[in-house]
């Protein structure tokens, strides 16, 4: 794993009900749709970053589990209460109480459950409001992912200090853009400091079977719209077929092939509820030779034809 500082972030898990009407859950769009927050004063949003301070409060009506999108930015989650697991990048984590999880841009999510106490503080810079800066990104190095970080009871409260201050500064007048950036990047080398000295009290020491995993999800999530065969990833990590395909059910319970078609359904789930291409525009960008190929797919894996898809809830 390595480290995160040109994070910017935005909403988690925003979902249009209605389908004629597909949401984007980038920045932007986000900003611009007012209607789908009950409670705007737990929350602060201008053209720098967005913020919630209770996401429980502030009363989205979209919030929705078991949906995939991808980022456009990043995000920072401070969870309060509650016990759940989040998907990033096809890798599953805990997502409970006292954790911060630090979700980079262009990742692959999915909230796969919560408890129904659950409830969180988020912060979500507008790409490019913060400066690039020397230094790596707290991210994990095998898979482009971001981190989940547990902390005891001082460290819990340091992190509650910085939001607090945050959402105050953000409440002031005039509006101080750069005491905002400065806040946030302290915040953020206050969790890399932490995040390193958990792993020099434990380091982690990957098996190589753990390692070539990880190496072969990063690739899964950058090539499996258009490369869909073992001899590809195993090419890639100089790994024979037979040996990969090995390792890959070893280290985690499943086939290769099943790792690279539930990266294709979850890109394919995003495109049917987040964008407005038509089915056919889907399989094109999926790179399945026609639309029929495609539906087939899709039902033999999920049950439903994308059309029935995109027409649940």
């Amino acid at each position: 794993m390595d480290t995160l500082l040109s994070l910017p972030l935005n909403y988690l898990l925003f979902i249009d009900m209605e389908k004629s009407r597909p949401i984007s859950v980038a920045f932007d769009d986000i900003r611009h749709k007012p209607d789908i927050i009950n409670h705007l004063e737990y929350r602060f949003i201008n053209d720098d970053l967005g913020m919630v301070i209770s996401f429980t409060q502030m009363g989205s009506k979209l919030f929705h589990t078991g949906q995939p999108y991808r980022t456009k930015e990043g995000r920072i989650i401070r969870v309060l209460q509650g016990t759940g697991r989040i998907s990033i990048n096809l890798i599953e984590y805990e997502a409970s109480a006292r954790k911060i999880i630090i979700i980079p841009d262009n990742a692959l999510i999915e909230l796969l459950e919560i408890s129904p106490d659950y409830d969180f503080q988020i912060i979500m810079p507008a790409r490019n409001f913060l400066p690039a800066l020397p230094g790596s990104i707290l991210s994990e190095t095998y898979t482009g992912n971001g981190i989940v970080l547990s902390f005891n009871e001082k460290e819990w409260t340091q992190t509650e200090m910085f939001f607090t201050l945050l959402w105050n500064i953000l409440h002031s007048s005039p509006y101080r853009r750069e005491t905002v950036q400065h806040l946030i990047i302290s915040l953020l080398y206050n969790l890399k400091y932490t995040y390193e000295q958990t792993r020099t009290a434990t380091p982690l020491r990957l098996s190589r079977q753990e390692e070539i995993f990880r190496r072969f999800i990063a690739l899964v999530n950058e090539h499996s719209k258009q490369e869909r065969s073992v001899d590809f990833y195993a090419g890639k990590l100089c790994l024979t077929p037979h040996y990969l395909s090995t390792v890959i059910r070893e280290a985690s319970g499943q086939t290769v092939m099943q790792w690279i078609n539930q990266s294709v359904i979850l890109e394919a789930k995003v495109l049917l509820k987040h964008s407005n291409l038509l089915i056919f525009q889907i399989s094109d960008e999926l790179n399945f030779p026609n639309p029929s190929f495609f539906s087939k797919f899709f039902k033999r894996i999920t049950g439903m034809t994308p059309a029935e898809y995109q027409r649940t809830q």
